[in-house]
């Protein structure tokens, strides 16, 4: 009787001030590595995400420019590190009545670069069309004045340009265009980890994405992302 008494006792005390310390840090250490992993994960997806976000922003552009007949604005913005679209409504007569549409914060310039192409990568995507590297300058838009932006601007017809001369966009010349989405090397941060980029052509305004195979033995190691399948085809850049 009284073994069975202490027992029911002892089980009615529970766990011990040692034993729930002992579980909480066991918790503390499990929640700990989880957060470093999912962390870790997160990082590695930041090119991935990032290129497709932009892509997003500028297909919706290129469609805008179709369905509405005017000419739409999309500027990366490596002043504060935001990428914008914008309605521009007229054509060649006035930039106050430009409309702010869209706008997304970059990922942090030390996790994801977007302003040039990693010094190891030599030749951008094989497209039809010359595409070069996006050129980011000195913004003439009220919008953006004075600040460091790369200008994509796609056209009724849906074909892309560049900025022009002035706020109105005057003398803007049609051109393709590739922006390069890549995770800095640790040990050496003109070196890429992850690389990705964004095509466009400049005749038809059909935006691709792409991968950058580091372990490819091809001369270009670029190979087409599939996930850009829906981004325009030559076919429907005139409708």
């Amino acid at each position: 009787m009284k073994y069975r008494l202490s027992n029911s006792r002892s089980l009615e005390r529970g766990f011990s001030v040692v034993e729930l310390l002992v579980v909480l840090a066991i918790i503390s250490v499990l929640s700990g590595a989880v957060l470093f992993y999912a962390n870790a994960h997160k990082k590695l997806y930041q090119p991935d995400d990032q290129a497709l976000q932009i892509a997003d922003i500028l297909q919706e552009a290129r469609q805008r420019s179709l369905t509405q007949r005017r000419p739409m604005r999309v500027e990366i913005n490596l002043t504060n590190n935001t990428v914008k679209l914008y309605d521009e409504n007229t054509i060649s007569t006035s930039a106050d009545d430009d409309v702010l549409l869209k706008a997304m914060n970059l990922f942090a310039s030390a996790n994801v670069k977007v302003d040039s192409r990693p010094s190891e990568i030599s030749l951008n995507p094989p497209e039809s069309m010359p595409v070069p590297n996006a050129v980011y300058k000195t913004s003439v838009y009220p919008t953006s004045i004075s600040q460091t932006v790369s200008t994509i601007r796609f056209l009724a017809n849906g074909s892309a340009v560049d900025a022009g001369t002035n706020a109105t966009g005057s003398g803007a010349v049609t051109t393709g265009v590739t922006l390069h989405i890549w995770a800095p090397n640790k040990s050496n941060p003109g070196q890429s980890d992850i690389a990705r980029s964004i095509t466009i052509l400049g005749a038809t305004g059909v935006i691709r994405m792409w991968e950058y195979d580091h372990t490819s033995t091809a001369t270009n190691k670029w190979k087409d992302s599939r996930r850009s399948s829906s981004y325009g085809t030559a076919s429907n850049s005139n409708p």
